[in-house]
């Protein structure tokens, strides 16, 4: 009886710290964080007869963390249960179709995810994006006409941070790199986190002293995000980082910080990890 309670026991902790709990601010405006880019992901994402098969190939070797994996269930029973979720995307003409995932992978998550593999890797390498959250918006290079696609990872549980991928395929792998903002929607946090609409000018300004960035437009030194910060102040950005402007609102700019960024202590986020990441916030003028 003992070994059965532990057994029972382990899988209840497991799913505890595993599980993508409470999704917070899911749906974010495309327009604000994704320059020129639209959300008709119809024209984009397909299917043929031949999808099964290769889906088919990913859950036979083990490839998919998903529910009903091969060890215990037929690929019949997989594909129905996910065979709405999954679509073929093309990021250049000259290049392979791609398949990709979308949605929720496990009974126990709240959270969804999108998740890219391609077909012409060795078994066991084929996944090359693999995120927590959704599609966000797409659009084509103005250049090449390849396609960028663009994924938005919303919080879970208590945290408040998010981040908007952008994947390009280079080559034979995609490369992708992510900007950074926080916000939450339950009340808990003292918003707004970014206006309604943006003007993507596309001009870059220098900061011509040390400069505070704050997730809204207002200095709160109280109650700012409940049981975590009283301030609602980001981090420093020293003299001379470069940002661009996508909204004015009185006294306040909407930014979108690229450099610059203090070497300091902050309860939202560590300085290391944002040196060369894009990060939007607000600054005073």
């Amino acid at each position: 009886m003992a070994k059965y309670l532990f057994y029972f026991l382990s899988i209840v902790i497991s799913t505890s710290i595993y599980s993508q709990v409470d999704p917070n601010m899911v749906d974010i405006p495309h327009q604000v964080f994704v320059n020129g880019g639209t959300d008709d992901f119809d024209q984009i994402l397909y299917k043929d007869e031949t999808i099964a098969e290769k889906v088919k190939s990913l859950h036979t070797y083990i490839e998919l963390g998903h529910d009903f994996p091969a060890q215990m269930h037929t690929f019949d029973e997989y594909w129905e249960r996910y065979k709405e979720q999954w679509f073929y995307i093309q990021f250049k003409e000259n290049k392979s179709p791609m398949l990709l995932f979308h949605g929720l992978r496990n009974s126990d998550d709240e959270r969804e995810y999108v998740e890219i593999y391609n077909m012409d890797k060795t078994i066991n390498n084929r996944m090359v994006f693999s995120e927590i959250g959704r599609l966000l918006a797409y659009k084509k290079h103005p250049f090449t006409d390849e396609l960028i696609l663009f994924v938005h990872r919303y919080p879970c549980c208590k945290s408040a941070s998010h981040n908007i991928f952008n994947i390009r395929q280079i080559n034979e792998n995609l490369k992708f790199h992510d900007r950074f903002f926080v916000g939450r929607d339950t009340g808990d946090m003292v918003g707004p986190f970014f206006p309604e609409r943006v003007n993507h000018d596309g001009k870059y300004h220098f900061l011509t002293k040390k400069t505070e960035l704050r997730w809204s437009p207002a200095v709160v030194s109280e109650n700012a995000f409940e049981e975590w910060t009283e301030s609602n102040l980001m981090i420093h950005y020293n003299k001379g980082a470069m940002y661009k402007i996508l909204h004015e609102q009185g006294e306040w700019l909407f930014v979108l910080f690229f450099t610059g960024i203090a070497e300091e202590q902050s309860k939202m986020l560590n300085y290391t990890n944002f040196k060369n990441k894009g990060v939007y916030g607000w600054i005073k003028k």
